[in-house]
């Protein structure tokens, strides 16, 4: 029988990509929130994107001149001590992932270094030449910026194939988005990274939702739980996800020094070792202090003795068990097989759905749809190797939009990403 699915007639839009891929947006509020804080590449970019205040605001809750003061402090306080920290490292190449809207590329290259910024595509395709209209031609040939799945080594080593000597990556963001076999599969691509070139991996994300909870209470005391619960909420609305849990991501709690070990416990069986960097320790003076009340930038500093970003190297051994199987497939090698049987569409999906492969499922089942009658959706996962949150949110659109849906051939591994994620309840609740 005839496929349906024509790799060739399939056009993936910006909006679908967006649709996919919506954390894709909480990257927009960062650069706001950063502008905001004074800091004058960062206006540029705004000016670039045609930002405005609106960024800020989610479909339930708005943002005032408290929560941008606060929110402004945290992003000019990650931005400038991450780079602080990698500008330490000598001669390196940056690898900022995700790099999202903020206008890293222009300090680097000023530093001379070389600056690769990979993201989903739907990021990209609109930082990509916002950046480069801000850089002069010498500039323009030490950056790259490429659209990655975090979790597809292939892609990640397609865009570093030109890169020669250390790198630091640096990671702002991404892990709270992210299960427990999505932040593997970064680690694994990690360490073969590091393994290849050298160098390290800055992040803030294992202790950034304790950060927060820090700098809140230290800015508004009595009424820090109310902020906290707000500026989450508008965080998920922005991004169509929640905040999950995973192992690499401490939830705030008076005491956080067991998950810390589970966390650096995490990162051994990925082959992989970390050094907590005191952010009171590395913090540079930031521009957001000069609209604080002294008592408040005092408190603020002594908060942050008891916050850390992380620097990850590889241990140089290999993990030291096996992680889930994320599948060494490229996007290449991703396709679908698909056929209507009257109002039923069955699907095969073949290979990896990640970030860079499930928009164009959703493309496909909603020009479908319009053609013809779907009532019923159908999914073989018997020869899928790996499923993302991009490819679960994809699956997800298309229950909702079918009176009924069912997965048949659930492999082991994939049934552990849904059974991690929640999402198994979902998709066999009728069954």
């Amino acid at each position: 029988m005839e496929n349906l699915f024509d790799p060739d007639k399939i056009e993936v839009t910006s909006e679908l990509l967006e649709r996919a891929n919506p954390i894709f947006n909480t990257a927009k509020m960062t650069l706001y929130q950063l502008a905001a804080s004074g800091d004058a590449d960062s206006a540029l970019m705004v000016e670039k994107l045609g930002l405005t205040e609106n960024t800020q605001n989610s479909t339930t809750t708005t943002s005032d001149a408290v929560k941008l003061l606060i929110e402004s402090l945290l992003m000019d306080m990650r931005y400038h001590t991450i780079e602080k920290l990698a500008m330490e490292e000598g001669d390196f190449t940056e690898v900022d992932l995700p790099c999202g809207y903020l206008p890293k590329a222009l300090r680097y290259t000023r530093a001379g270094h070389r600056f690769i910024g990979l993201d989903l595509p739907a990021t990209i395709s609109e930082v990509e030449p916002a950046v480069n209209a801000l850089l002069d031609d010498e500039q323009k040939i030490m950056v790259k910026f490429a659209g990655v799945d975090a979790t597809n080594y292939e892609s990640l080593r397609s865009a570093l194939s030109d890169v020669d000597g250390k790198v630091v990556i640096t990671t702002e963001g991404l892990m709270v988005y992210f299960n427990d076999s999505e932040v593997g599969a970064l680690c694994d691509n990690v360490k073969k990274i590091l393994d290849e070139h050298g160098g390290c991996w800055l992040t803030i994300d294992p202790e950034w939702l304790m950060s927060y909870a820090l700098i809140v209470r230290a800015i508004l005391g009595d009424k820090a739980l109310e902020a906290l619960a707000s500026m989450q909420k508008r965080v998920e609305d922005q991004s169509d996800v929640g905040v999950k849990g995973s192992t690499l991501v401490i939830f705030p709690k008076p005491d956080i020094s067991e998950d810390i070990k589970k966390a650096m416990a995490f990162l051994a069986k990925h082959g992989l070792k970390a050094e907590r960097k005191i952010v009171a320790d590395n913090m540079p003076e930031l521009k957001v202090f000069g609209k604080l009340k002294p008592e408040q930038v005092a408190a603020v500093k002594a908060a942050m003795k008891n916050n850390a970003y992380w620097k990850i190297t590889s241990l140089g051994a290999p993990a030291s068990s096996e992680p889930i199987d994320t599948g060494s497939l490229s996007e290449k090698d991703f396709d679908v097989r698909a056929r209507l049987e009257g109002e039923k569409l069955c699907i095969s999906l073949i290979g990896r759905v990640d970030s860079l492969t499930a928009p164009k499922i959703l493309s496909f089942y909603e020009n479908t749809a319009k053609e013809k009658t779907i009532t019923t959706v159908s999914v073989d996962c018997g020869d899928l190797n790996y499923i993302s949150s991009a490819g679960l949110r994809v699956l997800l659109i298309m229950k909702k939009n079918s009176e009924s849906m069912f997965l048949e051939n659930v492999k082991p591994e994939i049934m552990e990403i849904l059974q991690t994620t929640g999402f198994d309840s979902i998709f066999f609740e009728e069954n």
